[in-house]
């Protein structure tokens, strides 16, 4: 089978507070998924702010660069790609220029992975573009969030919510029942029923896969990530990242950042 898209080359771009994006035409696609700060581009004639989160998809042949300097911590990954048919290029061409992510941890966690067969197996080009269609379609999935079910009772969702933006506060069952208005161990019963794992697994996934982010694309230490997910003993944290993910935070960080880096 035929691969729609033929990846040139990619990398990570690391700002030092220095310089700016170069104007430029050049004959590739080119794929920006921005991991922290935002970027200022004009592509022909209009201006975009990519803000952390948020991909740009330049096309062939435009005049592009920077509106203003690079911003010190500003960090994003990108990808030189061609398009190998025409159903392929009416698909990016029907593509926004700018857009959210939907999963941002994923899709880093996806380019890193690209950075590391790339800089482990240059000549692997069919896993390449594969790796690449998986970002592709990773960084346009569909808005639309996983349809519930209606029988799902309105304060489960809720608390799902809850999970989500306080997972890195000290929290608990008896915490969030309590904001809910509802008796802890009933708030515990109905979770497992409907989503067949108790609040605290799910917590605890949550907190991981923000943890994993942070590994790759920080330099904060062990100790302080820990903390800043919600885990108050480093150790505790340790030993559910290895169950979670087969290995150590620091095992982890090592073999998931190596790859192209550019700095400026």
């Amino acid at each position: 089978m035929l691969a729609e898209y033929k990846v040139q080359n990619g990398g990570r771009f690391i700002s030092r507070g220095r310089g700016s994006h170069e104007a430029r035409i050049i004959r590739s696609w080119e794929l920006i998924f921005v991991l922290q700060n935002e970027l200022h581009m004009f592509v022909d004639q209009e201006n975009y702010i990519v803000p952390q989160g948020y991909c740009l998809l330049l096309p062939p042949g435009i005049r592009h660069g920077g509106t203003q300097s690079y911003p010190r911590t500003l960090s994003f990954f990108w990808i030189h790609f061609e398009v190998m048919n025409s159903a392929a290029e009416q698909f990016l061409q029907s593509l926004p220029r700018s857009s959210a992510v939907e999963n941002p941890i994923r899709l880093s966690e996806y380019f890193q992975s690209f950075l590391a067969l790339q800089n482990d197996v240059p000549d692997d080009v069919v896993g390449l573009n594969l790796l690449f269609s998986l970002i592709l379609h990773e960084t346009y999935r569909n808005d639309q969030k996983r349809l519930e079910s209606d029988t799902v009772p309105d304060i489960l969702l809720r608390l799902r919510k809850m999970l989500s933006l306080r997972f890195a506060e000290d929290v608990s069952t008896s915490v969030f029942a309590q904001d809910l208005h509802c008796n802890a161990d009933y708030l515990g019963r109905i979770y497992r029923r409907y989503y067949g794992e108790s609040v605290t697994d799910t917590l605890n996934r949550i907190r991981l896969k923000h943890a994993a982010h942070l590994l790759l694309n920080t330099s904060l230490n062990i100790k302080e990530i820990a903390f800043q997910c919600g885990f108050n003993d480093p150790a505790y944290f340790r030993r559910r990242f290895l169950r979670e993910y087969a290995m150590s935070p620091g095992d982890y960080r090592k073999q998931k950042t190596s790859g192209h880096i550019n700095t400026q």
